[in-house]
C-alpha cells in the first residue's frame, strides 16, 4: 500500500494523452482521481464540489498559468505539487510545493505528492 492510498487527488492537465496516463499512474498508486479538469475553469469547480487531499497542477493550461487554481487550493491547506514541460519553477505563493517536469514517471508523481502530503517524510 502506498501513501497516496485514498487519496483524493485533483489532476489539472490540458494535454488528453498525458491526462489518460497520469490518472492511470495515481489510480495504480492507489488514488482516486478528482478530474482530470483539462481547464482552469473545470479544476476551479471541481475544488468547490469535491473533498481534495492533496492536487497535482499542470503549470501552463492552454497558454494560462495555473496559478488562480493553486491559490484557491492553498486557502483551503489543499498540498500542491506542479508540473511543468517548460523546466519552469512553481509559483511564488507555495515555494515550498514541489516542481515535476515531464515527462513523469509514475515513481515521481508517488514521491512527489507524498512529500506534499507529509513533508516530515
Amino acid at each position: 500500500m502506498t501513501a497516496l492510498a485514498g487519496k483524493r487527488i485533483l489532476f489539472l492537465e490540458d494535454e488528453p494523452i498525458i491526462a489518460i496516463s497520469v490518472e492511470d499512474m495515481l489510480a495504480d498508486l492507489g488514488a482516486t482521481v478528482i478530474g482530470p479538469a483539462g481547464s482552469i475553469a473545470a479544476a476551479l469547480q471541481l475544488i468547490e464540489s469535491e473533498a481534495i487531499d492533496a492536487a497535482l497542477l499542470d503549470i501552463n493550461i492552454r497558454g494560462e498559468r495555473s496559478y488562480s487554481v493553486a491559490e484557491a487550493l492553498k486557502a483551503r491547506d489543499i498540498p500542491i505539487v506542479f508540473a511543468t514541460g517548460y523546466g519552469e519553477s512553481g509559483w511564488a505563493g507555495a515555494p515550498e510545493a514541489p516542481v515535476i517536469d515531464k515527462p513523469y514517471a509514475q515513481a515521481q508523481i508517488g514521491r512527489a505528492l507524498s512529500h506534499a502530503l507529509n513533508p516530515a517524510d
